[in-house]
């Protein structure tokens, strides 16, 4: 409640005009004053708000600028100037510790685009084509980089889609349709389409290219649906067809207009067009005519993971010491297959990584049928396997599997652990020779001939005798240091329980032409590589006995022959391991052929190179099934 003055009591009779009018004065002026009192804080107030809009209208920004930071230190006592310090340095220690831990966690390297990969390879390019480059590995090396398949390898040899977006299998397992992929392009970026598949696949089956690949799809058809779906249609369930889809598609548009009769003489042969990781560049070659070099480039228009490496060139040499010396020279950061015999001779070891691949091969004695000799009884040939020492031989070279049986431990799900088993025993091995009537006898001076080679029996030498005839055998193999070494090891077994032995070492560019073809050997000491499907077909089927056929042997046995056929046409699993289990046990007992070891693919390459990780392959081109993830330069890359 507003307090008034009292207003002092007047008379006006006894004051005077003057006294009167201060008096009136004095209260009003206490009135005023009153008033203004009242009002004063309110006034500043207001005020106040008024300038403060007016600062903050003047500045956006409620927090001091760096320059009136500069004087806090005047309004700060050194108590509060020393927790101030304390405190930003735990903050910021704080924070570089925290970005530590981000960029340990999630600051990683990662692959990145560039660089180029020279590798040796032995022999030369000829036909850099499908059709033909599984005769000659270096053709196969270069074809799988340049062109698709519908089907390829993985990093464990196992079938994986490549032009293939998807297929399916009809219930009676005759019919397989493919449905390729979208974004499928040929190297000069035209579409890929279900025309190619259907020319490549004809021409395969056509006699006018001869391809080797031909006998492999007897009985098969093919036909397109549409622009992306082809379908084969089979005469008779194949287990294995799967298998033979990896071979390279050409492009129609290109090959059509050669005669099949000259598809050998084109020059895509040498300067293809595929749809592959990798596309031609160039090539070198010497004043004969040679090629010494070869140049591919990643191609930027690859429907898959395009690869990081830039350029992959490949260097041909005539021999493993020509690729090993360039190696060490520096001329070459890699090599394609690196013999036992000339790992000692790397001189740069610290700088390459030497990987051991498995691959579905081995290494056997095949026992002519033909021309067996003393060999007809099958406790002859048991007795020589008792005699073999696998063990100290598969210790000749590094990363080599025993094996017992033509179907490989790889194969888990097929392999028959149980079969016999000939282990290292040479008391049973000269108690079967003699139990088949062969005596350990010394040669007698009348065997002696004049000026005698080691084919001779040489008076004093104690070998095999059965009535007149003595137990000699030749084994031929190729003429390479580490085969040469295993016919010398098992001559040195064999010769332990007195039966001679010759070794026929046969120059390499020889071998089928003069030995394996027309069956020209009593015993073969020779390598097999088998596919990735355990079928046997192609080694023990009677139909494969002769020049044209791989059964090395001449081995002949109809309930063999049968089981064959059942196995590679069913699609049961359990039905086909009942097949080969068996199958194994019958050639085990009969022993066509002593099974030695089967032995790891080397291959070296400079250690510059990341993101190899293949582990299996079925062929050497399938070194090559992860090249898009291989990599040499890197990048720092997020991960959250």
């Amino acid at each position: 409640m507003r307090k008034i003055l009292p207003v002092p009591e007047l008379k006006p009779n006894n004051l005077s005009f003057w006294q009167k009018a201060k008096n009136i004065f004095s209260v009003y002026r206490n009135r005023i004053f009153l008033w203004f009192k009242k009002r004063l804080p309110l006034k500043r107030e207001l005020g106040g708000a008024i300038d403060k809009k007016l600062i903050f209208s003047l500045r956006r920004s409620q927090l001091p600028n760096w320059g009136q930071l500069k004087y806090i230190g005047q309004f700060l006592s050194n108590q509060e100037k020393k927790i101030i310090q304390v405190c930003s340095a735990v903050i910021i220690i704080n924070f570089i510790f925290l970005g530590f831990i981000f960029y340990k966690n999630n600051v990683k390297l990662a692959p990145a685009s560039g660089g180029s990969y020279t590798e040796a390879i032995t022999g030369a390019p000829k036909f850099i084509n499908p059709l033909y480059s599984a005769i000659n590995n270096v053709d196969s090396d270069l074809a799988a980089l340049i062109y698709s398949s519908l089907l390829t390898r993985d990093k464990n040899g196992g079938l994986a889609p490549d032009l293939a977006e998807k297929f399916t299998v009809s219930e009676d397992g005759k019919i397989y349709t493919f449905y390729l992929k979208e974004n499928a392009v040929w190297h000069d970026k035209t579409p890929l389409t279900a025309n190619d598949v259907v020319f490549t696949f004809q021409a395969i089956k056509n006699p006018e290219y001869k391809s080797p690949l031909r006998v492999s799809f007897t009985g098969v058809e093919i036909e397109k649906v549409d622009e992306r779906t082809v379908k084969f249609i089979l005469t008779e369930p194949y287990a294995a067809f799967l298998e033979l889809l990896t071979f390279g598609v050409l492009p129609a548009s290109a090959w059509e207009p050669i005669v099949p009769a000259a598809a050998n003489l084109a020059e895509l042969n040498l300067k293809p067009l595929g749809s592959g990781p990798y596309a031609f560049k160039s090539l070198t070659k010497d004043k004969a005519g040679n090629i010494k070099s070869y140049e591919l480039e990643a191609n930027k228009q690859y429907f898959r993971e395009k690869p990081y490496v830039s350029a992959v060139i490949f260097k041909f040499f005539p021999l493993f010491g020509d690729g090993v010396n360039a190696l060490n020279e520096g001329k070459v950061e890699g090599i394609d297959y690196l013999p036992q015999e000339y790992e000692n001779k790397i001189t740069n070891k610290n700088n390459l990584n030497q990987y051991y691949l498995t691959q579905p091969q081995f290494t056997a004695l095949f026992f002519n049928q033909n021309n067996l000799g003393a060999l007809k009884d099958a406790r002859v040939r048991q007795a020589l396997a008792f005699a073999l020492d696998k063990t100290s031989l598969a210790a000749l070279f590094p990363h080599t599997q025993i094996i017992d049986s033509p179907i490989l431990p790889m194969f888990t799900e097929f392999y028959n652990e149980s079969i016999a088993k000939y282990n290292f025993n040479v008391d049973q091995a000269l108690s079967l020779l003699n139990e088949a009537g062969w005596q350990a006898t010394e040669v007698p001076t009348a065997n002696a001939s004049e000026g005698a080679t080691t084919t001779d029996l040489l008076p004093g030498d104690k070998w095999q005798k059965k009535g007149d005839e003595w137990l000699t055998l030749t084994i031929t193999t190729i003429d390479q240091p580490d085969t040469v070494q295993v016919a010398e090891f098992i001559k040195k077994a064999w010769e332990a329980i007195n039966v001679k032995v010759t070794v026929n070492a046969v120059p390499a560019q020889l071998i089928q032409a003069e030995v394996t073809r027309p069956r020209n050997y009593q015993v073969l000491l020779y390598g097999i590589v088998l596919g990735a499907d355990p079928d046997q077909y192609p080694f023990w089927h009677s139909s494969q006995i002769g020049p044209s056929g791989l059964n090395l042997a001449n081995y002949a046995n109809k309930e063999v022959d049968i089981l064959l056929e059942d196995g590679r046409i069913t699609t049961n699993k359990s039905t086909r391991q009942e097949k080969y289990n068996k199958l194994q046990e019958i050639i085990a007992r009969d022993l066509p052929a002593i099974f030695l070891y089967s032995q790891s693919y080397p291959y070296l390459q400079n250690n510059k190179i990341k993101g190899f990780d293949t582990q299996a392959i079925t062929i050497p081109s399938d070194r090559f099934s992860n090249i898009v993830n291989w990599y040499i330069n890197t990048r720092k890359k997020i991960v959250w």
